[in-house]
């Protein structure tokens, strides 16, 4: 949902209605970057000035005109709107909405709980700790290739990746990969020092 806005609205500062079909087009466009499916929903509020018509204090993800092409970005609201959002960063120009959008996106996808909305998400993982995901993103961890795990570990140690897999109920193949991808992290932030 969005304001008016331009040209209809005296208070506007930047664009909400005319601008949301390209906003969300590109919202979507992370979406599938990072891996989030179809079925997958934010609830995104945008007006063009803080008056805050279209009640972006309220959704998962806010959008509030704060300059000419510029936003604040509210995040923390559940998708019901009983919760209010708080605000997360100011003077986001309209091209660098990605910049934030996609390491946002991409640890929601891998960090929720089950069935976590993206509000809750925000609210559990904590602002300090968002922010510092924003500044550190260098995009998504490539996953390796696939293969067959049962060709590169031996039988005892398939046996025990599997056991331990079962008490996440997630597969073997998919604990291993996690254990790569935390690996691979890891490596990568000490060459980064």
């Amino acid at each position: 949902m969005a304001c008016p806005a331009f040209p209809l609205c005296p208070l506007a500062i930047t664009e909400a209605e005319r601008g949301i079909p390209d906003i969300l087009k590109r919202v979507r466009a992370v979406f599938e970057k990072v891996g989030l499916k179809y079925k997958d929903s934010v609830v995104i509020l945008i007006t063009g000035c803080p008056n805050g018509c279209a009640r972006p204090y309220m959704a998962e993800l806010g959008l509030v005109g704060d300059g000419p092409n510029s936003y604040q970005i509210w995040l923390g609201g559940t998708p019901n709107q009983t919760q209010l959002a708080s605000s997360f960063m100011d003077k986001i120009k309209i091209q660098d909405l990605e910049k934030v959008f996609e390491p946002l996106f991409y640890n929601w996808k891998r960090k929720r709980h089950l069935k976590e909305s993206f509000g809750d998400f925000t609210n559990r993982i904590g602002f300090e700790k968002l922010q510092e995901l924003v500044n550190k993103w260098e995009g998504p961890v490539q996953a390796p290739t696939r293969y067959n795990l049962k060709l590169f570990a031996d039988k005892q140690t398939y046996e025990a990746m599997e056991e331990l897999a079962k008490l996440q109920n997630k597969s073997a193949h998919q604990l291993a990969i996690e254990v790569i991808r935390t690996f691979v992290a890891t490596r990568q932030s000490g060459k980064s020092k």
